[in-house]
């Protein structure tokens, strides 16, 4: 598979199978942990090729017979030493040979600190990111907004679920630096109930939390609290009670989603009603960012991986096609998606702004991720020493390279950024042992302002200059060594960049792909837009539509170039129009006559990705999940 870069065994181990000489498979043995449809072993085709397999009697739920004559793990439970046996017939024209093979499972080699069966680690959570930007500490409440009360969609959970919460926020470095921070509120913040429903609006069965055997919780400054196992929840809504004392601050959550019923209102004091059922009672409803927990633990079923995910603001976009209910982000939403081999569990631990130095920095008091730190240390504990997940995904690195210095030449980028990566994945080694470590590809960062058109690759400039031939230099070198100890590498480069001359130094620079749309001639205005006049929807004609997920790109490489709103919905007019609905209105400050050329971009900036992006990621990572459980 092009791109993927594999640092151990995929769940393959022992001698080869039985079958004598004629019919036998490469191995005999296998890993417990291996997800449904990975590969067990290969089949040896007795009449050196053109065999034909089939399988004799029963097949045991534990194996599969799959396509090119392949043993793959099957949709039974796996137990370690379970040895299972398929018998197999090879057939070419009149010659048939028929062999049982017997597989047993075993369980891969684990570092003390790697979870146990029973240990509690990061399960599904619907919430979208702990580390935006956007999840920074809100202004101190005013005396009638002390309380608040938030309903969140949450999924189905196992037996023994518990909410993990902070108090504390996230600045970001670009905005508060010099470095990203844990920003501590100053004060306790009280959960005063946590309460699930079945049913919007308090509806359905209730079921409440305790703390410790209490309904509620203070939670000191900066520190963190974790709910009493709760039975199992089949999934609806999460409502948590949340205030802070007078003078004082509260961190805040993503924002809430009306699309799935969630919402927040807040009050001058807690009221024991608003956790009663019903609606939520005090002030107007709105979807801004309602405090609720940062993630959920589950008892581990000893096979389904659980990831903490670290990356910086490119993992952390809204994604506002969120028909997993999931997560933000390609790479999580893939994670987390039902489909295929099952939803893993996720720790999302995105930081805007983020250089992977911040994330190093674990020193009681630092703020970088000291609290962070604290937290999943504190669930180690619980586990008798043992991590609450079972792999680790980096995506980070887009800030280490946008510091790079605007007077630096490739090869100096390049020699920096292999220091600055071996030194992060050298920490995580070191930090969390025994855990494999999960490496994607650095995105491009183009220059962003009001001449740069994303529509063209000349158009674009690597920023800074240096680290675009450097940039691709370094994820070349990435995926084709694997370098320890990562165990896997993951390019997502072809959803996101083309290559272009580059315009200052010799050689191929990155810059954002043109999306489909653009490469077939993009469209034209087929209603005019007013200037300052608002609207939700655009109407354009085209030969083929544009994707889900991209931004609308006004004019682009004229003096009245806009770039407003993003594509929720494409309606096909049958005409040869389409009409696109925005994910909210805009107000275009320059007029944009019939027939004026409209196209969509990947990027509002020239550094973050639209969901379009994120989309294609997530369609890259999802083939890839049964790869990522065997490691």
């Amino acid at each position: 598979m092009p791109g993927l870069g594999i640092g151990l065994s995929l769940g393959l181990g022992g001698s080869a199978g039985g079958g004598g000489p004629g019919l036998s498979a490469s191995k005999s043995t296998y890993y417990t942990s291996i997800a449904q449809g990975a590969l067990i072993a290969s089949l040896t085709d007795p009449f050196g090729s053109g065999a034909t397999y089939t399988v004799v009697g029963s097949t045991p739920s534990t194996l599969a017979l799959a396509s090119g004559g392949r043993i793959v793990a099957g949709a039974g439970a796996q137990a370690d030493g379970q040895a299972s046996t398929i018998v197999i017939r090879a057939s070419k024209g009149s010659r048939a040979v028929e062999e049982p093979l017997t597989f047993t499972s075993i369980p891969i080699p684990r570092a003390a600190t790697y979870p146990k069966a029973g240990d509690l680690v990061f399960g599904l959570s619907p919430y979208r990111t702990q580390g935006n930007s956007l999840t920074a500490l809100a202004y101190p409440p005013s005396s009638g907004a002390l309380n608040e009360v938030s309903d969140n969609f949450m999924p189905a959970q196992p037996a023994g679920w518990r909410p993990v919460y902070f108090n504390f926020g996230f600045n970001s470095a670009d905005t508060s630096g010099p470095t990203a921070l844990e920003t501590l509120p100053g004060n306790t913040n009280t959960i005063d109930g946590s309460v699930t429903f079945t049913a919007a609006n308090g509806g359905g069965t209730r079921v409440a939390g305790t703390f410790g055997g209490a309904a509620s919780v203070v939670i000191p400054d900066g520190g963190f609290a974790i709910e009493d196992a709760r039975p199992a929840f089949a999934g609806g809504f999460h409502r948590v009670s949340l205030t802070t004392p007078s003078g004082g601050k509260r961190p805040t959550g993503w924002n809430a989603d009306p699309a799935f019923g969630e919402y927040r209102r807040r009050n001058g004091a807690f009221a024991s009603s608003n956790l009663a059922g019903g609606q939520i009672t005090g002030s107007a409803p709105d979807n801004l960012r309602g405090y609720k927990p940062h993630g959920v633990v589950v008892p581990f079923d000893g096979r389904t991986p659980s990831v903490l995910f670290i990356a910086d603001s490119i993992g952390a976009q809204n994604d506002q096609r969120p028909d997993a209910r999931q997560l933000v982000g390609g790479i999580v939403k893939a994670l987390g998606d039902p489909a295929g081999v099952g939803s893993f569990g996720v720790a999302n631990f995105t930081h805007h702004g983020a250089s992977m130095e911040d994330f190093m920095d674990v020193t009681a008091g630092s703020n970088r991720f000291s609290q962070r730190y604290a937290a999943l240390a504190a669930i180690r504990d619980m586990n008798g020493g043992r991590w609450p997940f079972t792999h680790i995904w980096s995506q980070g690195l887009r800030n280490d390279f946008s510091a790079m210095a605007n007077s630096a030449t490739p090869d100096d980028v390049l020699i920096l950024m292999k220091a600055r990566a071996q030194a992060w994945w050298d920490f995580l080694a070191k930090t969390f042992p025994g855990i494999p470590i999960i490496q994607s590809t650095v995105s491009s960062r183009v220059t962003n302002d009001s001449v740069t058109n994303y529509t063209l690759l000349e158009g674009q400039l690597p920023r800074p200059a240096a680290a675009g031939i450097g940039l691709e230099n370094f994820n070349t070198w990435l995926v084709q060594t694997v370098p320890a100890p990562l165990a896997m590498v993951v390019d997502l480069q072809d959803g996101q960049r083309e290559l272009r001359a580059d315009p200052t130094f010799s050689g191929q620079s990155p810059v954002w792909a043109r999306l489909a749309f653009v490469k077939a001639g993009g469209g034209k205005l087929a209603t005019a837009l007013a200037a300052g006049t608002a609207t939700s929807t655009v109407k354009i004609t085209a030969t083929t539509p544009p994707a889900v997920g991209s931004a609308a790109y006004f004019e682009p490489g004229t003096s009245v170039v806009e770039m407003k709103g993003s594509i929720n919905t494409v309606t096909d007019n049958g005409d040869g129009s389409f009409t696109l609905g925005l994910s909210a209105s805009i107000t275009p400050g320059n007029a944009h006559a019939v027939g004026s050329v409209f196209a969509t971009s990947p990027t509002t900036d020239g550094t973050h990705p639209e969901t379009v992006v994120h989309e294609i990621w997530a369609s890259m990572v999802r083939p890839l999940k049964p790869l990522i459980a065997s490691l």
